[in-house]
């Protein structure tokens, strides 16, 4: 094997791995959640989660997109450090006063803003991640993410099923995360660039502009996420929202094998644009797309025969009576690792506006179909609803996409510019 290829394994390699104990958090820590505390405090760390997910895309700022195909280093690490400081600061700061406003009383405040905390170390190793990918080590991006996910399951699951809290075990965990953050990203990421941030105003500022449109268009995707979620929180109860959440997981299963897939061709996808070599960027989609058919065939089939009974065998809560529910949840999945691709592709073309519009119209779908459906079906609503704007924001995407490139022409043999395009209306 040769060098690239020995290099392209290895990425791929620690990438996937790094995803899967990424995508396993939620389902590891909601089993322990459910095993020990039951469905009710399922529900609640349910919720808390949720929280903490929304506002990890004011954490994240959608900067990885931007960051990872800027491969003429248009912005220095600095640069981008500086900005994920402010939007990972901002991140906290919501959480706070949401729970401050959301919760019933202190105690309650207190632990879902513990909860959701968690998730800003997925914000805050995020920079570390893409910078190491754009020199060219996904593998050591892919070994820190896996240590320090690891430390956060384990030392969560452990407290908690030893007899603390969920508000003991949160505490403790965001200790032993920062230090595992720190200790896994900072030592080899040291060796390789600089780590001060730049508090250059007027660079910060164009990176956190330039990406203010994908910073939208990651809020309202999580939205749409969440939503369901949402609308149960506000129509039906915690323990319903506890199954909710159990049926939910083959959905992530999708997202899982696609992104694995997917996520190691994004610098490839950018030199396939930069160069003109728009068969290239094209095929590279395709690639994806047929890998996320791949898993929805897959996973489909493993839900419809034996899903209830290895949700009941993990979980502890028999789900043979929603198989309708987890059939629909299973196609959204799909619907949406679809329409990562396809965002990820508008985002290269550097077409964020198109990216932004899309978005808005399949939040405005989500709301309004939670509304009609989960007071009148409960978790079939919610299924439905999340289903359905996940194939509306495909469509949309899609077209446009088609649209873009049928307005940049054919392909070219030679490079048109020496940096990426500049956000277009198209």
């Amino acid at each position: 094997m040769s060098a690239p290829e020995t290099s392209q394994a290895r990425d791929y390699f620690w990438n996937t791995t790094a995803s899967l104990m990424l995508s396993l958090t939620t389902a590891v820590l909601l089993l322990v959640v459910k095993r020990t505390a039951g469905l009710e405090a399922a529900g609640v760390f349910t919720i808390a989660n949720t929280v903490g997910q929304q506002f990890q895309a004011l954490g994240m700022y959608e900067v990885r997109t931007y960051h990872v195909t800027d491969t003429r280093h248009r912005f220095s690490f600095g640069t981008y450090l500086a900005a994920r400081i402010v939007t990972v600061a901002a991140m906290i700061i919501g959480i706070i006063v949401y729970a401050a406003f959301s919760a019933d009383d202190l105690m309650a405040a207190v632990l879902i803003a513990m909860i959701a905390c968690l998730r800003v170390f997925d914000a805050s190793e995020d920079v570390f991640y893409c910078e190491l990918q754009r020199v060219g080590r996904l593998d050591i991006a892919g070994k820190a993410c896996f240590l320090r996910t690891l430390v956060t399951i384990c030392v969560f699951s452990g407290v908690l099923a030893l007899g603390g809290s969920m508000l003991m075990a949160a505490v403790i965990t965001l200790i032993a995360s920062t230090i595992a953050l720190l200790g896994a990203y900072l030592p080899p990421a040291g060796r390789r660039f600089s780590l001060r941030p730049l508090w250059d105003p007027r660079s910060v500022g164009k990176v956190l502009t330039e990406c203010l449109p994908l910073a939208l268009a990651s809020f309202i995707a999580l939205y749409l996420a969440n939503a369901p979620r949402f609308a149960i929180d506000r129509y039906l109860d915690n323990a319903r929202q506890g199954y909710f959440a159990i049926i939910f997981m083959p959905a992530f299963t999708i997202n899982l094998l696609s992104f694995v897939i997917f996520r190691p061709l994004l610098t490839q996808m950018a030199d396939r644009w930069v160069g003109a070599d728009r068969s290239g960027f094209t095929a590279i989609v395709r690639r994806g797309l047929l890998g996320t058919i791949a898993a929805f065939a897959a996973v489909a089939l493993v839900t419809y025969t034996v899903g209830a009974p290895i949700l009941r065998f993990v979980y502890g809560t028999d789900v043979s009576g929603s198989m309708l529910e987890l059939i629909v949840l299973v196609t959204g999945g799909a619907m949406n690792a679809a329409s990562v691709i396809l965002y990820y592709a508008l985002t290269t073309m550097r077409l964020q506006r198109l990216v932004f519009v899309g978005y808005m119209i399949a939040a405005a779908a989500i709301t309004l179909l939670c509304f009609l459906l989960v007071p009148a079906h409960a978790l079939l609503g919610a299924s439905l609803a999340y289903t359905g704007a996940m194939t509306s924001l495909v469509a949309v995407f899609m077209l446009e996409m088609y649209v873009a490139l049928r307005r940049r022409g054919p392909s070219s043999s030679a490079p048109r510019s020496s940096k990426l395009p500049e956000a277009s209306d198209a």
